[in-house]
């Protein structure tokens, strides 16, 4: 006996048009309409990419910190300030979302590792500490100038 075939729901067909969908459910408060079971999954989805923005940033922020303060290189020592600048600022979503800050100070060690491998990969000739040698807290990783010129 054929299978009737599976409805396709908006979620899967055109995501675009379904966050329309819900977005409009929402405001009309039409709540007993709205895709549930996705709308939750899209919302934890949310958190996830947050965090998974925040170490991301974070290890490049480390990484670039760890060149400019271990590598003697004039040359490209702006290029790193600039990408320090960067991350930082991107990493001001902390003050969207403070509880963030937790996660921050939670992964840090992970990070560190992260960054550290690859900086010690990039330049075998240099020694890097094992350990971030400087402050952890978010507010001097994101604001602290460390080397001066």
């Amino acid at each position: 006996m054929p299978q009737a075939p599976r409805l396709v729901s908006l979620y899967e067909r055109d995501f675009a048009l379904w966050l329309e969908d819900v977005a409009a459910k929402l405001r009309s408060r039409d709540f007993d309409q709205l895709d549930i079971d996705n709308l939750v999954e899209e919302i934890g989805a949310l958190g996830r990419s947050d965090r998974k923005e925040i170490k991301s940033r974070l290890v490049t922020l480390l990484a670039h910190l760890l060149k400019r303060l271990f590598i003697d290189s004039a040359y490209d020592n702006r290029g790193w300030e600039i990408r320090i600048r960067e991350q930082r600022k991107e990493l001001l979503l902390l003050e969207q979302s403070p509880s963030l800050s937790s996660y921050f100070a939670e992964v840090f060690d992970s990070a560190y590792a992260i960054a550290l491998a690859e900086v010690r990969e990039d330049y075998a000739k240099v020694t890097f500490p094992d350990r971030w040698p400087l402050s952890h807290t978010v507010d001097d990783l994101l604001s602290q100038v460390y080397w001066a010129d």
